[in-house]
């Protein structure tokens, strides 16, 4: 991630402020990963860190950035995974099974993870960084032909999701 991207926050000195911050971190990872976006509050995480709102606005620049942090390290977590399956893949075997193998874990995945989590994230950014708010909807013009095919299919090699799936 470009440094003018990157989420950051302020250094801490003192080992009881580095725990507070992890701590706090932590508590953003827990709250990202019940995919609940309406939960992406301050007071949310003030309840599930144990740490006071003061404390809170003190120990971060945003805390939209906290939850930003949390989804992207997600996020990471989920192409480390992905590029370890590549990278073990037995390359005597053909590229089909590759490819089987890189769609079933993108599903698998996917199926973890709440579309308006990544709405969130995507909208968040945009905002951010400058884009339009319609930035990441290049892909959108797929999502009908999908879910067409997904109607019709008879042989259960399309996966049955929803539009927000599938615009994801």
């Amino acid at each position: 991630m470009p440094k003018k991207h990157a989420n950051s926050f302020s250094e801490a000195k003192q080992d009881r402020s580095k725990r507070t911050l992890e701590d706090i971190l932590e508590a953003a990872g827990h709250i990202v990963e019940t995919g609940d976006s309406d939960a992406f509050t301050s007071r949310e995480l003030s309840k599930k860190s144990g740490y006071g709102l003061g404390t809170l606005n003190r120990r971060l620049s945003s805390i939209e950035n906290v939850f930003l942090w949390a989804i992207k390290k997600g996020q990471k977590h989920h192409f480390e995974n992905f590029s370890e399956l590549v990278a073990n893949f037995d390359v005597n075997l053909p590229v089909q099974n590759l490819v089987e193998n890189m769609v079933d874990t993108c599903f698998s995945a996917m199926d973890g993870v709440n579309p308006k989590v990544i709405r969130f994230f995507e909208n968040r950014l945009a905002k951010r960084d400058g884009f339009t708010p319609n930035f990441y909807g290049y892909i959108d013009v797929l999502v009908k032909p999908y879910m067409e095919a997904s109607i019709k299919n008879q042989t259960n090699t399309f996966r049955h999701i929803s539009e927000d799936e599938a615009r994801l």
